[in-house]
């Protein structure tokens, strides 16, 4: 048995757009439905099936009745469309052509627009059909241009045709102009403004405001304000995003301004909107409260231009970062961690923490390392805080006319720099200019293959646009650098909120410095190694207080005194570092017979490297007349300096113990004790000259160089005393005690030696 021939549709389509409503009721949805239907049974079309479309542009194709029929089309389905003329269709000749020149004849589908007379049926009627589908076209671009238009004519006046309103504003009902404020969003966004111009980043603000549950915009428009909420698709009420959080940042509403066209439709059949320009904004200032000051948005809007770059793992980052500019190309600095070279541990150096430009190692670019230490830089950033501070707390008129002079100096420098570059740049448009002339005469009288000259022209033409192009940003940069004001009050304000720095905070920084320029580094890797920093600080640019110039003699005098103290003060380290682990030892080696071998293990290599010494400073003594005198001036004064520094502190308590019972039993206590010192040490030294012959001689020249040197001091002190005694009653009579003294000591001598022989 024969299949039954399936019939086949007879689509009618209908369309109404907003702007054909205001055209009456002669183009209803309905009025278009009866009016097809009335067609079709007089024309004998069976099997009617309506697609419509109320409230859709011609000029967008994306229509669900319109999707449907293209459905039913593809399934072949449909026999015949028809529609009330090619405006119901769509507004867009291309794709009307498309359809009913391509795609419908090639399905077998019958295409009729009754007012316009097509028939595709009936090819030799449709020759004027190009033409409706441009007009159409024509008719929806002028509509779209009207409205343009109308809606910039309204926002030129200061009225908003956005029903948004800002995130921490809200409006009264019937009122659609004005803005208030709202308090509770209102915090949140002074919060944001203030976590960002504390230096944290875009992502931590965001995850700062979803741990403390607060409700993104759409979420708190549409709880609090229903009607003012567009946006009801959101995830999570409580999960901010960075991308919001740079929305609102950038927003020039919460300085009390109002900002109209913000978005551009350049095409009426796309209908994508692009973000407008600085020069397309509409900005009407103060029109309404202000949620955050002026001096907050300029700190963040630097803070937005810093944008540090991101590294390939994400994680290592610096507070410099995106403040370090390289002095030769201008790029940014790089900053180099010490997390991301030792991951799996390892000792870890101050030079790990670096930054270097960012080209150095651009094939393409051709630029030195630029090399300097982070914490280099940070002492660096923080002196010059704190000198400029200082300056301009004690000098504040002179720092403003110094500031001016100095501003105006630096002006003219970079905008002579620029003309030069721009007159340069100028002069080789010119001549190329006069290159691509030659090539075309030349290839006109057939001096020059074709491809060669197309060669060249393509060249010459890619070089000029380039230059076209550096022109333009030179002359831009020209007219900032020429606008732009110093603001010497707004820099004092900043340093009297913050006096006595002794460290740099983040916040600080950032409102501080605008940027550091780091030139190469002269000297090599040498403690005479130095770098230039031009220092940029907010307000006032590279400011530069008078400062007491330094000869080069001068400086190097200072880097050696610098290095000197550093290994004095390592010395130090080292050497308290091993008298700790000596009198570790030595406690241990009391009831440790394993310690105590270890511990004269230590007491004989220090006794092997104290005689090394020796030997290797009498022998420079021995070459070296000038080498032996400092040695001897230096041992005596270290010993003056002990000595005096004893007894100094022992004549105190000497003093104390005239008056003071425990005082005196303390001094008791410390005579007793330096008796036993010193007869334990004479005990040694007698035990090792017995063993030791070397050692032995050593002490016996001690000794004597000791003996002599204390009768000669022992005479001059006499001598000089004597002579003083003269005229002096006090002299004479410490004179008399110390004669009286020594004939009872060679009293008591006499005595010994009688006792001894008897």
């Amino acid at each position: 048995m024969a299949k039954k021939d399936v019939i086949k549709i007879t689509a009618l389509y209908e369309r109404l757009s907003r702007d054909d409503e205001q055209q009456g009721e002669s183009n209803s949805i309905s009025n278009q439905k009866k009016y097809l239907e009335d067609y079709a049974r007089q024309c004998g079309f069976k099997n009617i099936r309506h697609f419509s479309d109320d409230g859709y542009s011609g000029t967008n194709f994306n229509r669900p009745g319109f999707t449907a029929l293209l459905a039913e089309v593809e399934a072949g389905h449909v026999d015949t469309v028809i529609v009330k003329d090619m405006s119901r269709f769509g507004r867009n000749y291309l794709q009307v052509g498309f359809y009913t020149e391509v795609q419908f004849p090639n399905k077998g589908v019958r295409f009729i627009a009754v007012n316009n007379n097509v028939d595709s049926s009936k090819p030799s009627d449709n020759d004027f059909t190009p033409f409706l589908n441009i007009m159409n076209e024509w008719y929806a671009k002028d509509t779209s241009n009207k409205i343009k238009s109308i809606f910039r004519s309204r926002m030129q006046d200061g009225k908003r045709c956005s029903g948004s309103i800002p995130y921490g504003y809200r409006r009264e009902a019937g009122d659609k102009q004005t803005l208030l404020v709202d308090e509770e969003a209102a915090g949140v966004v002074r919060r944001i403004f203030e976590l960002v111009a504390s230096g944290i980043g875009l992502k931590e603000v965001a995850r700062i405001l979803t741990a403390d549950k607060i409700l993104i915009p759409s979420a708190y428009f549409e709880k609090y304000y229903p009607e003012n909420c567009r946006n009801h698709s959101y995830h999570e009420p409580y999960t901010w995003n960075s991308t919001t959080v740079g929305y609102i940042i950038d927003r020039q509403e919460y300085l009390g301004h109002m900002v109209l066209g913000k978005s551009i439709c350049d095409n009426f059949k796309t209908k994508k909107r692009r973000k407008a320009t600085e020069d397309e904004l509409i900005i009407f200032r103060d029109t309404h409260e202000a949620i955050i000051t002026q001096d907050l948005w300029e700190k963040v809007q630097r803070l937005r231009k810093r944008k540090p770059k991101k590294l390939p793992n994400g994680t290592y980052t610096h507070r410099l970062s995106g403040l370090i500019f390289c002095a030769d190309c201008g790029g940014r600095m790089s900053y180099s961690s010490p997390e991301s070279k030792h991951k799996n541990g390892g000792k870890e150096y101050d030079s790990d923490s670096a930054f270097q430009c960012s080209n150095y190692r651009n094939v393409y670019r051709d630029c030195s390392s630029h090399f300097i230490k982070t914490s280099a830089l940070e002492a660096a950033i923080l002196r010059a805080v704190q000198v400029v501070s200082q300056y301009v707390i004690e000098n504040e008129a002179e720092f403003t006319k110094q500031l001016q002079t100095q501003w105006d100096s630096q002006q003219t420098e970079t905008v002579s720099i620029d003309k030069k570059a721009l007159t340069t740049a100028q002069k080789r448009i010119a001549e190329l200019d006069i290159l691509i002339k030659g090539l075309y005469e030349s290839n006109m009288t057939g001096k020059i293959p074709e491809r060669q000259f197309r060669k060249l022209i393509n060249q010459y033409d890619e070089e000029q646009l380039t230059l076209e192009n550096k022109i333009a940003e030179m002359e831009a940069n020209t007219e900032q650098t020429l606008a732009k004001k110093a603001e010497a009050n707004r820099f004092i304000a900043l340093v009297k909120r913050y006096k006595d720095i002794t460290e740099l905070t983040d916040a600080m920084l950032y409102e501080f410095i605008e940027k550091v320029v780091v030139h190469s580094a002269t000297g090599g890797r040498t403690i005479y190694r130095q770098q230039q920093l031009d220092i940029h600080f907010n307000f006032i640019g590279n400011f530069l207080p008078p400062m007491p110039q330094i000869t080069e003699e001068q400086r190097i005098a200072e880097i050696q005194a610098e290095q000197l103290a550093r290994q004095e003060a390592k010395a130090k380290r080292s050497y308290e570092k091993q008298q700790k682990k000596k009198a570790e030892l030595r406690e241990a080696a009391k009831t440790d017979p394993v310690a105590a071998e270890k511990y004269e293990e230590l007491l004989a290599k220090n006794r092997e490297r104290g005689r090394k010494y020796r030997e290797k400073r009498k022998a420079e003594a021995a070459l070296n007349p000038e080498v032996a005198q400092k040695q001897k001036a230096k041992s005596q004064e270290k010993y003056e300096r002990q000595h005096a520094k004893v007894k100094l502190s022992r004549k105190e308590l000497v003093e104390q113990a005239k008056t003071d019972p425990e005082a005196a039993k303390e001094l008791k206590a410390l005579r007793a004790k330096e008796a036993a010192a010193r007869a334990r040490k004479k005990q040694k030294e007698e035990e090792r000259m017995a063993s030791d012959p070397e050692y032995a001689k050593m002490m016996l020249e001690r000794r004597k160089e000791y003996d002599r040197r204390h009768t000669a001091k022992r005479t001059a002190d006499r001598l000089r005393l004597i002579e003083q005694a003269e005229t002096d009653p006090e002299a004479a009579e410490r004179l008399a005690k110390q004669r009286a003294y020594s004939c009872e000591a060679s009293r008591r001598c006499i005595e010994k030696k009688k006792s001894k022989t008897a």
